[in-house]
């Protein structure tokens, strides 16, 4: 510094050139220094594995409710109302049920040399990034001193989503088709209970089935009710993995609010014989229905097709990651430079002679 205040850069330049040799000494010296330590120290290696972004056709039901679920959390003014496929498969990839079975499947209690699961748990998180790529493509990377295994824990997380997701799916594939089965069953009962009344009650009484008009009347009746009926039945399925407040409850039940206001503008059957005849149709289209959901939920149950489309699977990395030989070694260079410079400069300045 000047006596004005300002940096004296000439007279810095003046002191590195007289000084040049200690400075480009000193330079060299950290560089090569920095260089043989590098040699040292142990290599890392990172495996990479990339997958395509999900697609809505192709989601787990169970997916897409989960997905709705998060979408419920409060945002506080950062995050988004809405979260996306992608960001339901990142998410199960940084959970702990993930990372628990690849702890066991790799050993890395005994690799990392940790008797608490937490502690290589914690380990296994620090070595781990999944980003989500702005193009909706997942990047998993692993570090660690093995090249094999590092690809083998990259290509293990997306091998775990996978399981998992056909896990969740067939479970919730299972408990909708016992539901939906022992629905179906009574269904079947009150088929045949009605179609036996209303047998009984034409044999007792020697009559048919009413007029065109009212025979029109009869099936608008049973539309609406067989439609209630399978929208209580869907609500009773969507509770058993959804809080009341989630969007698709929330639908479904207006919709039943809508069926009930409509019911309430059909005009009131009359006569035993004519609400007997609704009931039948009530029922055989309520059969139908649940026994096309029940067909769909088996299906789902027996499914195992990926459900993760991987893009590029991890390869063990031929070079490693870090050390960076190259960058370490011009990186401490430049701080020795600067350094030396710093003190050269000011040494120079505290030994000129003060005018007296």
């Amino acid at each position: 510094m000047s006596e004005s205040g300002t940096v004296d850069v000439s007279g810095m330049l003046r002191a590195i050139f007289r000084r040049r040799g200690f400075v480009l000494g000193t330079t060299l010296a950290a560089a090569l220094l920095t260089l043989g330590v590098s040699f040292v120290l142990p290599n890392w290696y990172t495996g990479t594995a990339v997958i395509l972004p999900p697609e809505e056709s192709d989601l787990l039901s169970n997916m897409s409710l989960a997905q709705r679920a998060l979408s419920k959390f409060p945002a506080f003014g950062i995050l988004q109302d809405y979260f996306t496929p992608a960001d339901v498969f990142k998410a199960i990839l940084a959970s702990r049920t993930v990372q628990e079975e690849l702890v066991r499947e790799f050993d890395l209690q005994r690799v990392y040399r940790r008797k608490s699961l937490e502690r290589t748990l914690k380990i296994l998180t620090q070595r781990t990034r999944i980003r989500l790529n702005p193009d909706g493509t997942l990047k998993v990377s692993v570090d660690d001193p093995d090249p094999a295994r590092a690809a083998g824990l990259a290509n293990g997380y997306l091998a775990a989503l996978d399981r998992f997701n056909v896990e969740k799916r067939n479970t919730t594939a299972h408990r909708t088709r016992v539901f939906l089965q022992s629905r179906l069953a009574e269904t079947d009962s009150m088929l045949r209970a009605s179609e036996a009344a209303l047998r009984s009650y034409q044999e007792a009484h020697r009559t048919v089935a009413p007029s065109q008009s009212g025979s029109a009347d009869v099936q608008a009746a049973a539309d609406v009710m067989s439609r209630r009926l399978m929208l209580q039945v869907r609500l009773g399925i969507l509770r058993g993995y959804l809080s009341e407040d989630t969007d698709q409850v929330r639908q479904v039940k207006e919709e039943l609010a809508q069926l009930e206001r409509r019911l309430l503008t059909i005009p009131e059957l009359q006569g035993e014989l004519v609400r007997l005849i609704r009931d039948q149709k009530v029922y055989e289209q309520l059969y139908l229905l649940l026994t096309a959901e029940l067909e769909q939920a088996r299906i789902r149950e027996t499914m195992n097709t990926p459900t993760v489309q991987v893009l590029d699977r991890a390869v063990p990395p031929e070079r490693p990651s870090w050390p960076r030989k190259g960058i370490l070694t011009i990186a401490a260079g430049l701080l020795a430079f600067v350094v030396a410079a710093v003190w050269v400069s000011a040494r120079d300045r505290f030994e000129m002679p003060r005018p007296e």
